[in-house]
């Protein structure tokens, strides 16, 4: 029941984050033809500061309450939960205030001296009040996780995504007439109001919630639960420490590559204003599409910690091994056909989606390298979930720091330039994914299914060829040949799927709301 419940709650993410990836890249796409390059280069110039104060504010509280409170909740010691709300709300608080604070003050510096762009300085004041919503949304979310109730969590991100993809879209559009960096500030201006309409939604699931603490009676009884407070203070950083600590390289190493980009490109003679825009080709256009079944990582990395520390506490170690395998498997059946139908599909979705070819000598420079990245945020998780949070830390200050290097190295060469920063990234991932998975052997017990990857690139390539066969019909529009390549294609890898035995009736069974019925057509 366990492991089912595990994979239930994947699903349930997994399908929520479909959905949202889909409503995400429609806006993105959308976004591009109204602000351009150069407006999404502004955009995606903030973005990475945003990242970088999110993961300071919340200081990996999600991942530590979802642990913590999934212990109180098997022990039935709601006033344990209590306390876990009570405090990390109190932490947010305060370091969001204090960070929120020191965004809007030293903008234009930042923008200016930072950035090298002055007009990115719109940007991140609009973004700059989404940092307390965010952070406070991050601890109920983690409540939910921790109580294995990822419904109210899926809904808050579709319901976020939904009033983000229309908020960002008009603003951006009524503030164009003032200029591209105005517009990018609306865009950002959005994207708090989708945040805010996630956050209202979280909050009513949890005063809904009948399992819920009541928050308002602690405040009653500060010194009867002292003792408790600092214990949960304890617990809460004990765990949130070493998370924090390796999403804040990553965050930092985020946060400074567009400032790196911008001065390597500059020591190859691009203009300020071109390099923006190339940025926006890459990190705004390439990198979405590239990484788009991400979803799937996330969704297993936000199950996979509870699942591997319930079964780890129990010494349960084949069911950290099985548990495991599970996410490997899934996640390959994602990564690999998603992988080479990018690479194929690169010039033709580019011209379709940003009218553009630029973009998709990118998109193929970075589409081998997603395999390895879906594999990073479950090797990172299990490590993790077995007490073993420096490894990761480790692993992601090494990636980012060969990354950074390689960055300002290859960009600054004027034959490679904004390709450079695409070959960089790639050594960076293969360079963390392949040290997470030497410190998960040292720890555990666990061998690649060979036996599933054989089957899966023959099902991958038979996706090729009817992708191949597509693509190069004469007579047939780049729309018609596109379609066909990506629909053709998926059809016959569920087909092989399902005839080499990769996906089973049990395994059809378990997808939430649609299982049962699905199940039934599939062959014994």
């Amino acid at each position: 029941m366990k492991s089912k419940g595990f994979l239930y709650g994947t699903l349930i993410l997994v399908g929520a984050g479909l959905i949202t990836k889909i409503l995400g890249f429609v806006y993105r796409i959308a976004l591009s033809r109204i602000i351009g390059d150069e407006g999404m280069g502004l955009f995606q110039m903030a973005f990475p500061i945003l990242v970088f104060t999110i993961v300071v504010t919340t200081a990996g509280l999600p991942v530590a309450i979802s642990k913590l409170v999934s212990e109180a909740e098997a022990k039935n010691e709601t006033e344990r939960i209590r306390s876990i709300l009570i405090v990390s709300i109190f932490i947010v608080v305060i370091t969001s205030v204090l960070i929120t604070s020191f965004v809007l003050l030293f903008a234009p510096w930042i923008a200016k001296t930072l950035l090298t762009d002055q007009r990115a300085v719109y940007a991140l004041l609009g973004i700059a009040p989404i940092i307390p919503i965010i952070a406070i949304s991050s601890i109920f979310r983690g409540y939910f996780q921790g109580r294995q109730n990822m419904s109210p969590y899926a809904m808050s991100t579709i319901i976020e995504q939904t009033v983000r993809i229309f908020t960002v879209l008009i603003l951006a559009t009524i503030l164009l007439p003032y200029g591209v960096e105005y517009a990018a500030a609306g865009a950002m201006i959005g994207m708090v109001i989708g945040e805010f309409a996630g956050l209202l939604y979280l909050l009513y699931s949890f005063k809904r919630d009948a399992g819920r603490p009541k928050l308002r009676k602690l405040s009653f009884a500060k010194k009867q639960h002292s003792q408790q407070w600092r214990e949960s203070l304890r617990d809460l950083l004990r765990l949130a420490i070493p998370v924090t600590t390796s999403r804040l390289v990553g965050s930092f190493s985020y946060a400074i590559e567009p400032i790196v980009v911008s001065q390597s490109l500059a020591l190859a003679g691009i203009a300020t204003a071109a390099a923006t825009g190339l940025y926006g080709q890459l990190e705004g256009m390439a990198i979405p599409l590239v990484f788009f079944p991400s979803f799937i990582t996330y969704a297993l990395s936000v199950s996979l910690v509870p699942a591997i520390s319930e079964a780890a506490a129990q010494n349960n170690t084949r069911l950290v091994s099985h548990r495991l395998q599970q996410a490997v498997r899934l996640n390959l059946i994602v990564a690999l056909p998603s992988a080479l139908l990018m690479y194929m599909l690169a010039e033709p979705l580019s011209i379709l989606l940003y009218r553009q070819t630029d973009v998709a000598r990118l998109i193929q420079i970075m589409a081998p390298f997603t395999v390895l990245h879906a594999m990073q945020g479950p090797f990172a998780s299990v490590l993790q979930g077995l007490d073993n949070a420096k490894a990761p830390m480790r692993n992601s200050i090494i990636g980012a720091v060969v990354k950074t290097i390689l960055i300002f190295a290859l960009a600054s060469q004027p034959e490679l330039g904004i390709d450079g920063v695409a070959l960089a990234i790639n050594c960076g991932i293969v360079i963390v994914t392949t040290l997470h998975f030497i410190d998960i052997l040292k720890v555990i017990s666990f061998r690649l299914p060979l036996k599933d990857l054989g089957k899966l690139c023959v099902a991958t390539a038979a996706t090729g060829l009817v992708t191949y066969t597509c693509i190069h019909m004469e007579h047939w529009t780049l729309f018609a040949q596109t379609a066909a390549g990506f629909f053709g294609s998926l059809s016959i890898y569920a087909l092989c799927l399902v005839s080499l035995s990769l996906i089973r009736k049990d395994d059809v069974r378990r997808i939430p709301y649609v299982g049962k019925w699905m199940a039934k057509c599939l062959p014994h």
